[in-house]
């Protein structure tokens, strides 16, 4: 609570209170009525690439604010991304986020979502930093695309193999109608060597952004 109060973004849901009552802690955030964007996949299936890239701005403006406080997410997911009532997208559920130069959180433990979990964050790897959360917002902005996971296995034993040794599906063989550019964003946003992948979210939007405006230029 402490942590999220400090972020202070107008796209990071606001904590009001937070305190413990009967043994039981708890927080007071404001009320979100658009639902989630996990809700919004399963009821729709993949976004319009214009829409994606709108979504995806104020989130990666919200992710590098916490980054450049050394605070990453650890878990981004859709369930995690939740809209107000004008269908602004904000970012939730810090549960597990790290302070990254904290000498308190250390753990070489695998915590967050498998489906959208960096290859670093896998290996239980306890210097983690802001690229991991760029790896889980590529995966999903391939969800948000494509209607489906980069990877869809059965066990989380599979899932980790892909996620540390196997590129995701190329994006245009799901959905053709995507950008040709497309494709080369992905796999950057998702490389395994965090070094390869966008220094921030804030590169990953910006050059979305610019595909998606080429895109509509070249598209009659």
């Amino acid at each position: 609570a402490e942590i999220v109060a400090a972020l202070e973004h107008p796209h990071i849901v606001p904590i009001h209170d937070f305190g413990e009552e009967d043994d039981q802690p708890y927080i007071v955030m404001r009320y979100m009525v658009g639902g989630s964007l996990a809700d919004r996949l399963q009821r729709d299936g993949a976004l319009p690439i214009v829409e994606v890239s709108r979504i995806l701005t104020p989130l990666a403006a919200a992710l590098d604010r916490a980054h450049s406080k050394n605070i990453v997410h650890r878990d981004l997911k859709p369930a995690n991304i939740i809209f107000d009532a004008d269908g602004e997208p904000y970012v939730s559920d810090f549960g597990i986020a790290k302070i990254t130069e904290s000498t308190s959180v250390t753990a070489s433990v695998v915590i967050g979502t498998p489906s959208y979990m960096s290859p670093e964050q896998w290996k239980g790897e306890k210097n983690i930093d802001g690229r991991s959360d760029v790896y889980s917002l590529g995966s999903m902005l391939f969800e948000m695309l494509t209607g489906k996971l980069p990877f869809e296995v059965d066990t989380p034993a599979q899932m980790m193999y892909k996620h540390l040794t196997e590129p995701p599906l190329p994006i245009l063989q799901l959905n053709p109608d995507l950008p040709a550019e497309s494709d080369d964003l992905i796999r950057k946003a998702m490389a395994k060597d965090r070094n390869e992948r966008y220094a921030t979210a804030g590169e990953l939007a910006n050059e979305l952004k610019q595909v998606v405006e080429q895109w509509l230029q070249e598209t009659p």
